[in-house]
């Protein structure tokens, strides 16, 4: 079984992927997304960076004003970049693989950056990773379109965990830090005994920053996924990667 912590709303798409494959999953909610209103600056950029897929759809609508001809995009990996070209916003540097600010600073495009007017369009209290290697020969700016607010305990998390600690094949998903944060925090306050059970569960996560976060905390069996996509987690759970 898989235990699923993204928003319920984000979980479609993973649904049937898991349930074409045949593996069953429970929700397990860590989080929800909350749309910011947010005022775009009229300052123009040079270099505008997607850091998520959520980045991309919650700052759609400033894209009018975002944009200039000579905008160049930057995109943290290949799903974020993906979901700019299904807007059709042309994508002009992102790692292809190990998908992370991390790799994007070793990218030539972007490590060469120097005296640019660039711009971070990211959630509420991201990383800054990336605005601290930028900022020494740059002017960066946040655009912050979205936050996550973390989930209260609800009688779905109660069963999904029962259901979940059951199975001696478990598998959980962390896609953020916060996710593993707020896991932690509603796995404990249900039961601590709970939590040790899920320490020693297989557990997927999607960057270094993830996993180093997981290791402290005691989880012992940990992967990463090349990329923060749905195809690539069950590829995993196929063991095609």
């Amino acid at each position: 079984m898989i235990l699923i912590t993204r928003p319920v709303s984000q979980t479609k798409n993973l649904e049937l992927l898991l349930s074409s494959n045949n593996f069953a999953y429970a929700l397990f909610p860590a989080f929800e997304i909350i749309k910011l209103k947010t005022k775009a600056s009229t300052k123009k950029y040079d270099v505008i960076i997607f850091i998520s897929v959520n980045a991309v759809n919650y700052a759609e609508r400033h894209f009018g004003e975002l944009f200039t001809d000579s905008s160049k995009v930057f995109a943290v990996g290949p799903v974020t970049a993906n979901q700019l070209f299904k807007k059709n916003i042309s994508v002009d540097c992102f790692p292809k693989i190990n998908a992370s600010s991390q790799e994007l600073l070793k990218m030539k495009e972007c490590s060469e950056l120097s005296d640019k007017q660039i711009l971070i369009v990211r959630g509420k209290g991201g990383s800054e990773t990336l605005k601290k290697h930028l900022n020494s020969s740059n002017q960066v700016d946040y655009l912050e379109v979205y936050e996550r607010s973390p989930c209260n305990l609800t009688e779905l998390h109660r069963e999904s965990i029962e259901s979940f600690l059951k199975e001696p094949d478990g598998v959980i998903m962390l896609t953020s830090k916060e996710s593993l944060y707020n896991v932690v925090r509603l796995v404990n306050s249900i039961s601590s005994e709970y939590f040790e059970i899920l320490r020693s569960k297989k557990t997927i996560v999607f960057s270094q920053r993830i996993k180093s976060g997981a290791k402290s905390m005691g989880f012992e069996n940990i992967v990463i996924t090349q990329n923060p996509s749905d195809e690539d987690f069950v590829s995993i759970l196929l063991n095609k990667k």
